[in-house]
């Protein structure tokens, strides 16, 4: 027994010295002395380490081939199609519902006005710092659109006139611009006027002035106003607004209105351009 303990206690130290000269020559190797607890930690759990590395890697291939190329794979890719081609139905039955007011819409002006002829155009352009809501859309030169025809919105309320016109696209001045002047005049009285587009306060509220009213007129708060036809550019009978205040002009002798519009300027989708109709262009008056 005596001689066991004796020989346990010699391989003991043998292994030890064994493992210290291992520490001293893995320390030489590297540039630097580590410490023995870093290094048995490093020898004890980079194996455990690479032992739970490769059981999950093995698990990771293991549902990765069921799911990958099984019939799982299968089922949740038909699923995630069949949820696309759903969702996209749900837009174009969304395009497909406006589309057709649209048309409700432009078929119920041209019943009413059989002498027009339009061309549709969505809102594609919009200035956000533009006072006066003056707006692009996507009519052109393809859609027979031409200079100073009139624009009305989907309801047939007066929008403004076509500035400037490209092969694809229009540029639009509302009546909301001092440089759109039209002839209006009081569905009420019929007495005439001439609108002077907004200044910067009025136009956040959607009003314009309608100046050169005689003051015998009779104009009243709640009086609608329409264009007059005079001029040639824009068709008689456009609705354009109603009488919101009544005041006396600076000369004296006539009466300006603020009229607040009918069509909604600022969030116009679509709209419609009257490229011909009876009567278009018959003065070269405004």
């Amino acid at each position: 027994m005596k001689d066991f303990f004796k020989s346990f206690f010699v391989r003991v130290l043998a292994v030890v010295a064994l493992i210290l000269v291992g520490i001293m020559i893995y320390s030489a190797s590297t540039g630097g002395i580590a410490s023995l607890p870093q290094t048995i930690t490093g020898a004890v759990v980079t194996p455990f380490q690479s032992l739970v590395t490769g059981i999950s890697n093995g698990i990771s291939g293991f549902f990765g081939g069921l799911v990958g190329g099984g019939e799982l794979q299968e089922q949740v890719n038909a699923l995630l199609k069949e949820n696309a081609e759903l969702r996209q139905q749900i837009v174009d039955y969304d395009e497909l519902k406006q589309q057709n007011d649209w048309y409700t819409e432009i078929l119920g002006l041209h019943e009413e006005h059989s002498d027009y002829t339009f061309s549709s155009g969505r809102v594609i352009g919009r200035d956000p710092s533009d006072t006066y809501g003056n707006i692009t859309i996507s009519a052109g030169k393809n859609a027979d659109v031409s200079v100073n025809d009139p624009v009305v919105s989907p309801n047939g309320d007066l929008v403004g006139v076509v500035s400037e016109v490209g092969l694809t696209y229009s540029k639009v001045r509302t009546v909301l611009d001092p440089a759109i002047k039209v002839s209006a005049q009081i569905s009420r009285t019929a007495d005439t006027g001439y609108t002077a587009g907004s200044t910067v306060t009025m136009a956040r509220e959607r009003q314009l002035r309608l100046t050169t009213l005689e003051r015998s007129s009779g104009v009243a708060i709640g009086d609608y106003v329409v264009t007059s036809g005079i001029g040639g550019i824009y068709p008689g009978g456009l609705l354009i607004g109603s009488v919101r205040e009544i005041n006396n002009a600076s000369d004296g002798m006539t009466l300006d209105a603020n009229v607040e519009l009918f069509a909604d300027i600022y969030n116009l989708k679509q709209v419609m351009v009257i490229t011909s109709f009876d009567g278009q262009g018959s003065s070269t008056e405004n």
